[in-house]
């Protein structure tokens, strides 16, 4: 498959059933069974979470026969994570989230592309920091990020490895 016959597109109400289903089998194969349920809520949520709040969105990249091979969300920073309280502003800050690449097409351009548009939208959503966080653990996760700019601002020990990271979003 060429990268160049690939679409990336926000999501909309008819691809939710494809990309819940893509979103499932990247949790299945990259995350231990017993932490799932903890992490699929807002799988289940996509319409309420990711089309409708004007200041959230989704994106997938698609192949040329419809399949789900990647996607990446943003929505508002919402307080959540004990390690950072009060060190983000809900307003000005976008959080990312399920950015994952079919296994077989990752290192090909596809993340990056999904990335430059979260970028874009937040640019025009007027938000100034974007935030994520990671899992050591994950093949490729945390140096792809780091390679886009993202900086660490917290890294917990433990099993799970997690690094929060952060990055300034450029003006346009």
């Amino acid at each position: 498959m060429s990268t160049q016959d690939i679409i990336i597109r926000k999501i909309v109400k008819e691809d939710i059933y494809v990309v819940q289903n893509f979103l499932q089998g990247q949790l299945q194969d990259l995350f231990s069974q017993e932490g799932q349920l903890a992490i699929m809520d807002d799988i289940w949520g996509l319409e309420k979470l990711y089309i409708e709040p004007d200041r959230n969105q989704m994106w997938a990249a698609f192949a040329s026969d419809d399949r789900v091979i990647g996607t990446i969300a943003t929505c508002e920073y919402n307080d959540r994570i004990q390690v950072l309280k009060k060190r983000y502003s809900h307003h000005i800050t976008a959080e990312i989230g399920r950015c994952y690449i079919e296994k077989t097409l990752r290192r090909q351009g596809i993340g990056s592309r999904l990335l430059k548009e979260v970028e874009a939208f937040c640019c025009e959503k007027e938000y100034e920091t974007i935030y994520l966080h990671t899992h050591r653990f994950l093949p490729g996760g945390f140096h792809f990020w780091e390679k886009q700019g993202f900086r660490i601002v917290v890294e917990e020990q433990g099993d799970a490895q997690i690094v929060h990271m952060e990055k300034s979003v450029a003006s346009k």
